[in-house]
């Protein structure tokens, strides 16, 4: 995964957290369990892409490694 694609999946995340707003006003009652954990997926790659950033500013191709396919895992899942 390049900085770019990073970059691209962070504003894919900032977006989709840029409607939560819009779609909570619109519930009649509290947000269903799947929308929780939905929206907590999106936090959690979100983490992960931050951390694959700072592995490699660090230049820790382990850890850099291990968040890429805890992302990539995660994104299967989601």
């Amino acid at each position: 995964m390049t900085n770019k694609e990073i970059r691209k999946e962070l504003e894919k995340t900032y977006k989709e957290m840029g409607r939560w707003p819009r779609l909570n006003s619109s519930l009649k009652g509290p947000v269903p369990k799947n929308e929780v954990e939905r929206r907590e997926t999106v936090l959690k790659l979100q983490q992960i892409l931050y951390r694959i950033q700072d592995a490699r500013k660090e230049r820790n191709k382990s850890e850099e490694n291990f968040n890429l396919a805890f992302y990539y895992l995660l994104k299967s899942m989601y």
